[in-house]
């Protein structure tokens, strides 16, 4: 089954940043409470989920309002799970929350921050910066935000990429002096050095990434980039060199699903997992010492019964559990769920608990993050 409309919307709105999800704790308890937060492409609010070990997801109360209509936007979760930012709105800008221990959020004062139309978000691992992937004079521009103590974000710089480069997914290196922007269009990841101050400079490299590469992310050692490849069912791995250049790993790309859509690791590097929007599945793999992929046992992992399009995908902070985040759901509701899976000890996954209603309509690209 081909992902028709997922595809439709993905290629109109070119890529969105951020998505791929690693849980970098900050001093952070394994039993701590996590949250996720999903909107979607025509919604009016960000939901939150609550995500504690041993217990099924649920609802922290009811969805925080944002700017209506169809919309492009990312989300992404600062890592020390303090704020959460929605955006570029339209002319609305970005929108700043503090998270409070319940996953319910406040809006930061001076919130929204002043952007262009539309794109999407990545916050560094320091937590000082934030970058939003728009379109300018019919270019890619990666525009960076100094974060300030409150967690509002202040422009600092931009940078304007490729024609073919528009609201390109990112992924920050792990330490902070490398952005990677994924250009859809143009079958690359750009590799952009950032400055102390957080600020990108121009293009260091371009390197091709297969066809239609997505969702890219940094494995959490700062080793390895992995990019889904849409339309073509694949995986790319790159290494990365000591400045941050990419070389594409021996026996890549390497096979998954249909519709893969994003990247995410065990908290050890070890393994990675891919969710595969159109064959509702999670494709699941070790790391090689050379960051080659060998398929887990049994991969690909089918999700359950419930037909949830599984778009997005993050791991918890302990390792015990992965969570999708479904673009649709096949069913009387076509709401987007949180589908849970069990981590079992070789890596393998099962359906764990009863998927969860977000209430978001059609969660296309990383319209979803996850605190640490």
């Amino acid at each position: 089954m081909r992902r028709i409309l997922l595809v439709s919307v993905t290629a109109l709105a070119v890529a969105f940043a951020g998505g791929t999800s690693v849980p970098q704790a900050v001093g952070q308890p394994p039993d701590a409470v996590q949250h996720l937060y999903v909107t979607g492409v025509a919604a009016d609010g960000l939901a939150g989920v609550n995500l504690s070990p041993g217990t099924a997801p649920r609802l922290a109360g009811k969805p925080t309002p944002i700017p209506d209509g169809i919309s492009i936007k990312g989300v992404a979760a600062s890592p020390d799970g303090k704020f959460v930012y929605v955006g570029p709105l339209g002319d609305e800008g970005i929108a700043a929350f503090a998270v409070h221990p319940d996953g319910t959020l406040t809006e930061v004062a001076g919130s929204p921050a002043p952007s262009h139309a539309f794109g999407s978000l990545a916050v560094a691992a320091d937590g000082k910066h934030l970058y939003a992937t728009t379109t300018e004079n019919a270019r890619g521009v990666v525009t960076s935000f100094a974060i300030n103590a409150d967690g509002l974000p202040v422009r600092s710089g931009s940078v304007e990429l490729d024609l073919t480069t528009h609201a390109g997914m990112m992924a920050v290196a792990p330490d902070g002096r490398n952005l990677y922007v994924a250009d859809y269009f143009g079958n690359h990841i750009i590799q952009l050095p950032l400055g102390a101050d957080g600020i990108p400079g121009q293009p260091r490299q371009r390197i091709d990434a297969g066809g239609t590469p997505v969702m890219p992310g940094v494995s959490p050692d700062g080793r390895f980039l992995y990019v889904s490849n849409e339309l073509f069912g694949q995986v790319t791995a790159f290494r990365l060199g000591a400045d941050g250049s990419l070389a594409e790993v021996p026996g890549s790309p390497f096979p998954a699903g249909i519709a893969p859509h994003g990247v995410t690791f065990s908290p050890d590097a070890s393994r990675v997992y891919v969710p595969n929007a159109g064959g509702n599945s999670i494709s699941g793999y070790r790391v090689g010492a050379d960051g080659a992929l060998t398929a887990l046992p049994a991969s690909p992992y089918s999700v359950g019964e419930t037909i949830g399009l599984p778009g997005q995908i993050f791991g918890s902070r302990n390792g015990d559990r992965v969570y999708a985040v479904g673009v649709a759901t096949i069913d009387v509701a076509v709401t987007a769920r949180v589908l849970t899976m069990d981590v079992l000890a070789d890596g393998s996954l099962r359906p764990g608990a009863e998927p969860l209603d977000t209430g978001q309509l059609f969660v296309d690209g990383p319209l979803a993050d996850i605190t640490p």
